[in-house]
């Protein structure tokens, strides 16, 4: 019987696997990388969409081992002298869609598959790890994940506040910088906390409801871990410019990126995280390559916090 995975053909060199196997329970996976190439959500500067495109090129590859059940093994970390994802199932399950998008694909259409897609690999129990991809994906996105966890908590790292007050009871009436008025109005989640927030919103935006917090700075003793099922969305622009300039909407007085890893190392080793997306990589010529390493170390500084330390997980459920 031939195995449902193809060792070393994924990014990071994972192995790649079919998302219909993961999601009809022929393959077992703990996370899968998925990549969202869509950006019908930005009214003003496109691009977005070629990010998983990016990512899967130029990203490093991993010499992994890849046992006949699809786990890991024989990569190890010189720092820490351990493993790296040993006996961890991570799979490279493509892309939803392919670039360009096909035209007749609208936005409502694209949301709704990845709405039911995110709630099929939550049931699963698969964390998925989204590649986009401009930032109003993370809406349909939150509400897969919602349909199977109940309300979630959203932390964000980024630099705007992706809200507004008016109505928006469907997701296509969204854009990538207002989706967080329609998740809380829909009640998909319960609060969300915004980090590395360094732009101005206009008046008629607001007013702004208390379950929506934004702050600059991410502080990892601040609060303690808890139990709350918890979306995690990294937009690439709460990253300096000068260091990170492949995005569409680039802030002045950004994080680095050690910075960045950090904070959200500590939001996966701490937090119940059920999903993450990274957004708004931007197609630059000039940049491709440290945008793909840029979204590699992302990838990977999320997988091992959550998959390497079940333990601590274990006491946040």
């Amino acid at each position: 019987m031939t195995a449902p995975f193809r060792p070393g053909l994924g990014a990071l060199g994972l192995p790649a696997a079919d998302l219909d196997a993961v999601l009809a329970g022929d393959l077992t996976a703990d996370a899968v990388v998925l990549g969202l190439p869509f950006d019908a959500g930005v009214p003003g500067v496109p691009g977005q969409r070629h990010g998983p495109e990016i990512f899967r090129k130029l990203s490093p590859t991993h010499p992994w081992s890849v046992d006949e059940n699809g786990a890991l093994g024989a990569v190890l970390d010189p720092v820490t002298r351990g493993p790296v994802l040993s006996g961890r199932r991570v799979f490279d399950v493509g892309d939803l869609g392919s670039v360009p998008i096909d035209p007749r694909v609208g936005r409502g259409s694209y949301y709704k598959t990845l709405t039911r897609l995110s709630e099929q690999l939550a049931a699963t129990g698969t964390l998925p790890i989204l590649i986009g991809g401009d930032h109003s994906l993370s809406a349909p996105a939150a509400t897969g994940a919602a349909a199977v966890y109940g309300p979630l908590r959203f932390m964000c790292f980024d630099a705007h506040c992706d809200f507004s007050a008016r109505p928006m009871p469907d997701a296509t009436d969204i854009t990538h910088a207002d989706f967080l008025g329609h998740l809380l109005q829909a009640g998909t989640i319960s609060d969300a906390e915004l980090y590395g927030v360094r732009t101005y919103l206009p008046a008629d935006c607001g007013p702004l409801p208390d379950a929506l917090r934004c702050a600059y700075s991410y502080s990892p003793g601040e609060e303690a871990a808890d139990n709350r099922p918890t979306y995690l969305s990294v937009d690439l622009d709460v990253i300096e410019p000068a260091a990170f300039p492949a995005t569409g909407h680039p802030e002045a007085g950004g994080y680095q990126l050690r910075e960045l890893l950090a904070a959200v190392e500590h939001v996966c080793r701490t937090r119940r995280v059920v999903a993450v997306d990274i957004v708004e990589a931007l197609q630059d010529d000039r940049e491709n390559r440290a945008t793909s390493a840029t979204v590699s170390a992302l990838v990977m500084t999320c997988l091992r916090a959550l998959l390497e330390h079940p333990r601590e997980r274990e006491t946040t459920r």
